[in-house]
């Protein structure tokens, strides 16, 4: 990105501050200056960071909205708390706020907002409205698409991406093609499921293991192997597989699936589940959601061996509160019904029967253990 654009949108975003400050000038004992300016700081870190990458259109994008979401929110007079959710006007999908770099593109969270949609609200417009907003956030790299990532997290380098939003996003694309029948969704699906060929190495996030092909869940993190992110691209894969099918998503379903078969050992200690060998045991929560995986993925793809282990990592669960296999079954029932209508071409949404909150994590992040507590296990 060349600083002569860069020096104009800083302009842009300083006249924009001060007309905002100025207006919501409210004349009561703490100034304006003290109370309005909390993200001063932000915004400066965001145009550094965007400055040091070459960037596309889509970058561009990003650093526009993530500038608006700044400025606007900079009315309210506040601080915002880590991974709040804003939408600037003209902003169809909220940014998300990291501490100390400002309000975010986060595809994650997107997909999360996409999942809510359907499972919570049974609404096809709020899903569709998320869906077409997100294209314009997608870059291309030969005939993959990527949604990447303009803020440091595990890492400090930029960007990166997620094998979690790249494959959920793929089956919740291949979804909306199968409902709305526009070629823009085939495409930014099967680009997404292209982008599971890219090595690591490459600015993928595909890393070749002894076990076979592992997909991050933070690009950035090669030593960081998140099981729940893992598990969760496999689930966007097989939806899209079930949907639309072709010789990409059988490749790297099928070694996706052998990897986790080869590696779930690694991930069970002391009757529990490892967020990650890296960062070690995981919250009940993450325990919760590698279950629910596990099930998805056992009766989607009819594995038994994955079935079993869902079964007793339940059975350490219910030493100490419920079982988390009801919940489990009445998601997989739930994507089995929508899947089966949709192929069907009817695609009136199965009723959520009073699934709670929380199929897919809010944050990618929020929860995970403390890796200053934890003793390494490489795998």
């Amino acid at each position: 990105m060349k600083r002569k654009v860069l020096f104009l949108v800083l302009i842009l975003a300083l006249v924009t501050l001060a007309f905002h400050l100025t207006y919501n000038s409210t004349g009561d004992n703490c100034s304006v200056a003290e109370r309005c300016d909390l993200l001063l700081k932000d915004i400066e870190n965001t145009l550094r960071r965007f400055d040091k990458v070459r960037g596309s259109d889509a970058a561009m994008r990003q650093l526009l909205d993530a500038l608006k979401a700044d400025i606007e929110y900079m009315k309210l007079c506040r601080k915002p708390e880590l991974f709040e959710r804003f939408a600037p006007a003209g902003v169809q999908v909220p940014l998300v706020y990291i501490t100390n770099q400002g309000f975010n593109v986060h595809a994650i969270s997107a997909m999360n907002l996409a999942t809510e949609a359907l499972l919570y609200r049974n609404d096809w417009d709020e899903f569709r409205r998320i869906m077409d907003w997100m294209l314009r956030y997608m870059e291309r790299k030969g005939n993959a698409s990527f949604f990447n990532f303009y803020f440091a997290w595990e890492k400090a380098s930029i960007p990166w991406n997620s094998s979690f939003s790249q494959g959920i996003a793929a089956g919740y694309y291949a979804l909306a093609y199968k409902r709305f029948n526009e070629p823009k969704y085939y495409e930014a699906a099967s680009s997404l499921v292209n982008s599971f060929l890219i090595p690591q190495e490459e600015g993928g996030f595909v890393l070749e293991t002894a076990h076979g092909p592992f997909y991050l869940e933070y690009s950035n993190a090669p030593d960081d192997l998140v099981l729940n992110g893992f598990m969760l691209s496999l689930k966007g894969l097989a939806m899209y597989h079930s949907l639309i099918g072709d010789e990409v998503s059988g490749k790297v379903l099928t070694e996706g699936v052998e990897t986790l078969r080869r590696m779930l050992p690694y991930y069970e200690r002391g009757n529990w589940s490892l967020y990650s060998p890296k960062h070690g045991k995981a919250t009940e929560t993450y325990h919760r959601l590698h279950i629910r995986l596990l099930y998805f993925l056992g009766r989607w793809l009819g594995d038994d061996e994955l079935l079993r282990y869902a079964e007793r990592w339940d059975s350490y669960l219910t030493l100490l509160s419920k079982s988390e296999l009801p919940r489990a079954e009445q998601e997989y029932e739930f994507w089995r019904e929508l899947l089966d209508s949709l192929s069907s071409s009817d695609a009136t949404l199965p009723q959520a029967r009073g699934i709670g909150c929380n199929v897919v994590i809010l944050s990618h992040i929020e929860g995970r253990p403390d890796p200053a507590q934890v003793q390494d296990v490489t795998p």
